[in-house]
């Protein structure tokens, strides 16, 4: 039979349904629903014929067969249970219960305004009813193709590519298929020519660069930023605590830096180095050390310590000659070698540089990606890299600066730059973790966050608000159409051990005996 054309069951009324908000429905016999698939029935209220939708919540069984008591009787006089057939029985019924969540009446959609019909025949709605109840794309060359319905008849799921400019935020645990779903939703965004920069944290996406034209540096190997990137306040945190302690030296090093930032916002100079700066030290230092017997000593110590803290970083250097270049297609920079504090300069350069090239109109409108992003917006506290990312979920959307942030641990990420992010994929997460996003859950219900934790992998929730996807539906992510390219793979610990190690490790004791 046809979902789209017999229907599934019908909707009944008891003491707290139907109501504008929730409708109960008995199933038909060897009918069944999955939650989250979309159902439709007809209303007819004054000559006004309308469709209402409705999303299903949950649900339950009626079989006095099988209740406490009918097994008990069973079990211990050691009598069969009766198994009758659902279609042949008038006690067994399976009830489910729907949120009603918009009316069609011809062309326009609304939210619902008219009460159910007991007694109305529920079917399942049609692609093109989903399609327009959830205000996406009917063609994948329109939008953002990203995957299917879980329940229901299927349907692709296609963003408004829009959506990316109110910026994406996707979370779940590791292993979940988060990662994948970055790969093809940066897939999407390749194939409308918007550049990708992936902050790549674990080299999970370096495959998938090279294998979509773009490229992979390494940040203090074949790729270095400009220190002139950086804010005043995020160059004195670098600074090692000596310097910080030093109120002389934290003001010289500030004078310089902001005295060349000044220059470069004037359009005086296009950049400026840490050689520019220590060149600046000695006639800013003149006008802060007061006994002049004291100025080579001061000079020498603040030369001395700037040049040695930054270049112990590895990362500053003379910058990217043409951003331009080195982003489109797609762009990895591969972090997984750095400190926890190279980390978060990198971050927070690379943010701050793209930013501002952006803001001035030098380079074109990008998506910037930033992976384990609990790193640099910690909930409740400061990271150098907080604030970059905050200025830029706050006004990206107005300058042609896109992010997406990924998490596996959604409760240590600030809640504020979350609730910026307007298109959610929630995939399986540790109930600890589900108090986190519940402020930010749009119109997903409980039933669904409380299902996340058994969520299969590659399966997630898509919300958002009317500029991405209306309401929230469970979605299977597409596979890649870039072969090859999954990296972060877990290693064969096993297959590593007996290839190489055990060998070894018995070579070395017979060495020894």
């Amino acid at each position: 039979m046809n979902n789209k054309s017999y229907p599934i069951g019908t909707v009944i009324s008891d003491q707290e349904t139907p109501t504008f908000e929730t409708v109960r429905i008995k199933l038909k016999a060897g009918k069944d629903v999955k939650p989250g698939t979309l159902v439709k029935m007809n209303v007819s209220r004054e000559g006004e014929k309308t469709l209402l939708i409705g999303r299903i919540r949950s649900g339950y069984e009626k079989n006095p067969n099988a209740s406490v008591a009918g097994v008990t009787v069973s079990d211990n006089l050691r009598l069969p249970l009766p198994s009758m057939p659902e279609e042949h029985s008038t006690d067994i019924s399976r009830v489910v219960e729907a949120d009603l969540i918009e009316e069609i009446i011809g062309k326009e959609i609304r939210s619902p305004q008219n009460l159910p019909n007991s007694l109305a025949e529920v079917f399942i709605a049609d692609s093109s009813e989903v399609v327009r109840v959830l205000g996406i794309e009917e063609k994948q060359d329109k939008g953002l193709y990203l995957g299917e319905t879980v329940g229901g008849v299927k349907t692709d799921i296609i963003l408004n590519k829009q959506a990316i400019q109110r910026h994406f935020f996707i979370c779940g645990t590791t292993g979940s298929g988060k990662s994948y779903a970055m790969g093809v939703v940066a897939e999407e965004l390749i194939k409308h020519k918007l550049p990708v920069v992936f902050i790549d944290t674990q080299d999970e996406y370096s495959q998938f660069v090279i294998k979509n034209g773009g490229q992979v540096v390494e940040p203090g190997k074949d790729f270095s930023i400009r220190i002139s990137s950086l804010t005043e306040s995020e160059l004195l945190d670098l600074l090692p605590s000596a310097m910080q302690k030093s109120d002389l030296q934290r003001d010289i090093v500030s004078k310089v830096f902001g005295d060349l930032q000044t220059n470069l916002q004037n359009d005086d100079i296009a950049k400026f180095r840490l050689k520019d700066m220590i060149d600046k030290v000695p006639e800013t230092a003149e006008k802060y050390v007061a006994k002049k017997a004291e100025l080579p000593r001061v000079i020498d110590t603040v030369t001395r310590r700037l040049q040695g803290s930054i270049n112990g970083y590895k990362i500053f250097g003379d910058g990217v000659a043409d951003w331009r270049k080195l982003m489109y297609p797609c762009l990895s920079i591969n972090c997984k070698n750095l400190t926890s504090k190279q980390l978060q300069s990198i971050a927070t350069a690379v943010l701050r540089e793209l930013q501002n090239l952006r803001l001035k109109g030098h380079i074109p409108p990008y998506v910037a990606v930033v992976d384990e992003a609990h790193l640099f917006v910690p909930q409740g506290e400061g990271s150098p890299c907080k604030q970059i990312i905050r200025e830029g979920v706050r006004i990206g959307r107005h300058h042609g600066i896109c992010m997406v942030l990924m998490t596996q641990s959604p409760v240590d990420i600030d809640k504020s730059v979350i609730r910026q992010c307007n298109t959610r994929l929630v995939f399986a997460l540790e109930p600890d973790q589900l108090d986190a996003i519940k402020g930010v859950k749009a119109d997903a219900t409980d039933e669904m966050l409380r299902a996340l934790p058994k969520m299969p992998q590659g399966t997630c929730l898509i919300s958002g608000t009317y500029e991405s996807i209306k309401h929230t539906i469970p979605v299977k992510i597409r596979t890649r159409t870039t072969e090859d390219s999954e990296g972060g793979k877990t290693p064969d610990i096993f297959k590593k051990m007996q290839d190489k190690w055990i060998a070894e490790i018995n070579e070395l004791k017979e060495k020894d005996k």
